[in-house]
């Protein structure tokens, strides 16, 4: 699943929801790292794909790179840069966030971000990568 994440970001919201379809439990929930600004937490297909697609408009072009997988018992710790220019303002980000994911029924059921890729590698009980 993850490799189908890398790459520009390039189509429309079709696409994105066609992935969604495919690789996410309809009870996903997402959690935002605390330092993200108005962080929440969002449950459900509906809710989790209205903030994504809420970043797809800030940061509408670049790409992203799946930099590593770690496998954590039954979690996933994936470290992800996302080589982003914000929409409108041409502000560059480049930066990797860490994620900690769990699947259920073979697709994504929970997705916690975390801007220092450590902090998702302790979390879910690795070490450094």
């Amino acid at each position: 699943m993850w490799e189908q994440f890398s790459g520009p970001i390039k189509g429309g919201r079709e696409q994105r929801e066609r992935f969604r379809e495919l690789y996410w439990h309809p009870e996903i929930t997402y959690e935002e790292d605390p330092r993200w600004p108005g962080s929440a937490r969002y449950e459900g297909t509906d809710a989790v794909a209205e903030v994504f697609e809420g970043y797809v408009e800030i940061f509408g072009a670049g790409e992203i790179t799946v930099e590593e997988l770690v496998e954590v018992g039954d979690r996933l710790v994936a470290l992800i840069r996302f080589n982003v220019v914000s929409a409108g303002g041409d502000v560059p980000l480049d930066h990797v966030w860490g994620y900690v994911c769990e699947a259920r029924d073979g697709k994504l059921s929970y997705l916690r971000a975390y801007w220092d890729p450590e902090e998702a590698l302790a979390a879910a009980g690795a070490g450094s990568p």
